[in-house]
C-alpha cells in the first residue's frame, strides 16, 4: 500500500511539473509579445476534415498590438480594438460588429490565447520538435469549459524567440484548423485606428450590429 501510495505522489508530481514546464513556456511568449510592439505577420491556414484531408487552405496577414488585431485573408476581414470585432466578407455587401468571447478570439488569433492560457485551459507540455530551421516547445491546451468547440489547441512557440509559429484547433465536429506563421516582424508602427472598421473606406457596406 505503501509503495502505491509512492508511486501515485510521483505520478502527480510529474503531472504538475508538467503542467508547470508549460506554463513557463508561455508565459515567455507572453512577455516576448507584450514587449514586441507592433506585429506584422503572415501565415497559412489549412482546415482538414475528420479524415486528415485538406479541404481548404488560404494565405494571409495579421497584424497584432497588444490586445488588438487585423487579420486580412482572401475572403474576408477582421478587425478587433480591445472590445469591438468587425466581420467583413469581401465582395459582400454587410459588416457584422460583435463582442467576442475570448475563446472565439483565440480561433481568429493565435496571439489572443496569451490572455487566456492561466485559467481556461489545461496546460500539456509535449516536449521540443525541429521546425525546418528551428526548435519549437510542443504544448497542448485541453479547454475547461465544456462548451468549447473545440477538442483542444497543440502550439508550437519558438524556443529562440519565445514566438508563436502554429497553431492548430481539433474541433469537436471533426474539423480542424492548422495555422501556420510563415513570416513574422515586431517592432512595427501601427495606428490604433489599423484595428477599426472605417464606414468611410467602405460606403455602400450596411452595419449590422449583433451586440
Amino acid at each position: 500500500m505503501k509503495k502505491n501510495l509512492l508511486i501515485l505522489a510521483f505520478l502527480f508530481w510529474i503531472l504538475g511539473l508538467n503542467a508547470q514546464d508549460a506554463k513557463s513556456i508561455l508565459d515567455k511568449a507572453n512577455l516576448a509579445y507584450n514587449q514586441a510592439g507592433g506585429i506584422t505577420a503572415s501565415f497559412t491556414i489549412n482546415t482538414e476534415d475528420v479524415k486528415g484531408k485538406t479541404v481548404y487552405s488560404q494565405d494571409g496577414k495579421a497584424y497584432l498590438k497588444g490586445n488588438k488585431f487585423k487579420i486580412d485573408v482572401p475572403d474576408g476581414i477582421t478587425w478587433f480594438d480591445g472590445k469591438t470585432q468587425w466581420v467583413y466578407a469581401k465582395g459582400g455587401d454587410e459588416v457584422n460588429v460583435s463582442n467576442p468571447t475570448g475563446e472565439e478570439l483565440a480561433g481568429v488569433s493565435p496571439f489572443v490565447l496569451l490572455s487566456l492560457y492561466k485559467t481556461g485551459f489545461k496546460l500539456n507540455y509535449k516536449g521540443e520538435k525541429k521546425e525546418k530551421t528551428k526548435t519549437v516547445y510542443v504544448i497542448e491546451m485541453i479547454p475547461l469549459g465544456k462548451k468549447s468547440e473545440f477538442t483542444k489547441m497543440v502550439v508550437h512557440i519558438d524556443k529562440a524567440t519565445n514566438m508563436f509559429t502554429s497553431v492548430n484547433t481539433f474541433g469537436k465536429d471533426g474539423v480542424n484548423n492548422h495555422l501556420i506563421i510563415t513570416k513574422l516582424q515586431t517592432g512595427v508602427n501601427l495606428p490604433d485606428n489599423t484595428f477599426v472598421f472605417n464606414k468611410k473606406d467602405y460606403p455602400q457596406i450596411e452595419v449590422i450590429d449583433l451586440r
